[in-house]
């Protein structure tokens, strides 16, 4: 499948205080893009680089095939959506907000009537339609603001920190619509949050973003802390992690919890990480079990279904856990 986007060494500075550098991405259409970082990592700024509102200082951007400069960057504008983490609502009705963009374009009215009415049922928002949009609760107000911008059918939909300050039942109500919209609508969606867990059940692909830099991996196990030049080991401040040799720099770790393997004993391996543990807690990731372990640190490690069985493994459960420390991504 081709890629709707390729971001190739592209860099964004702000300045001596933050930049974005060297980012290498694709990103294939119809695909949900899940991204994860900290604040202040530059979550926000490839958001905008992706949604056309800021062009890279270096690189190159392609999309649909076509290398952007600065003479055709805002043509592809219109061909995203983007809801900003705090969408602002006018005042008046649901459906008059939502309406409001094909108003501005001069869509005729019976148009705007259906568009509006099948974007409402699409979002599950229709008896909200004559609601006052300021008197919403925050899950009921996101999705109208996915709505304004839904009804102006753009092929990339933005989403920057959509869950944030909304409560359980809202937050699994708009997955829902996230992963109706990608098989229903075939919208490519970018989405950026602080759920790891989240990021990896809904993305087709994972992206983390750490200090301006641009990872794809999978950084469920991630750690901050320094090296312990003596042993060869990354300190997080509970737990020693042997690191690849020759490491002069590191700030934060990330273990691959595929790379992670569970036994019932301490394993005689190659392997130099062993830490023996408890499990904590187990669910279902897409065919396979994802399993959290209390050591000094907590891990996460995913399993198939038959070593689960072969291992018995259990909830409480005491266990060992092993891995290379050539599965360690340090940076």
């Amino acid at each position: 499948m081709k890629s709707l986007y390729q971001l190739k060494n592209i860099s964004f500075n702000y300045g001596i205080d933050f930049s974005l550098v060297d980012v290498c991405v694709d990103i294939e259409k119809s695909n949900i893009i899940a991204i994860v970082g900290p604040n202040g990592s530059g979550k926000t700024s490839l958001l905008n680089i992706l949604s056309f509102l800021k062009f890279p200082h270096a690189g190159t951007l392609f999309y649909k095939e076509v290398e952007l400069s600065s003479n055709n960057f805002d043509q592809f504008r219109k061909t995203v959506g983007y809801v900003q983490q705090s969408p602002y609502l006018l005042r008046g009705t649901v459906f008059k907000n939502i309406e409001l963009g094909l108003k501005l374009k001069k869509v005729d009215k019976d148009i705007r009537v259906k568009k509006v009415a099948e974007v409402m049922q699409l979002l599950g928002i229709n008896k909200l339609s004559n609601r006052d949009a300021r008197t919403l609760s925050g899950g009921e107000a996101q999705k109208v603001a996915i709505g304004q911008v839904l009804v102006l059918d753009p092929d990339v939909l933005i989403l920057d920190e959509p869950f944030t300050h909304l409560d359980k039942d809202s937050i699994d109500e708009l997955e829902q619509i996230v992963l109706k919209l990608k098989e229903e609508l075939d919208k490519t969606i970018i989405l950026t949050t602080h759920n790891q867990y989240q990021a990896q059940w809904l993305g087709d692909d994972v992206y983390s973003v750490i200090n301006g830099k641009v990872f794809e991996y999978q950084m469920i196990n991630l750690f901050s802390g320094g090296i312990d030049f003596k042993r060869n080991a990354f300190n997080t401040g509970k737990q020693l992690i042997i690191i690849p040799e020759d490491i002069n720099h590191a700030e934060h770790i990330a273990i691959d919890p595929k790379q992670i393997v569970i036994s019932r004993d301490k394993l005689d391996s190659s392997m130099q990480n062993s830490f023996q543990g408890k499990i904590t807690g187990m669910a279902e990731d897409n065919g396979r079990i994802k399993i959290s372990i209390a050591s000094d640190e907590e891990f996460q490690a995913i399993v198939t279904h038959k070593a689960l069985e072969e291992l018995s493994l259990s909830i409480g459960a005491e266990i060992w856990i092993s891995f290379k420390s050539s599965s360690i991504l340090v940076f």
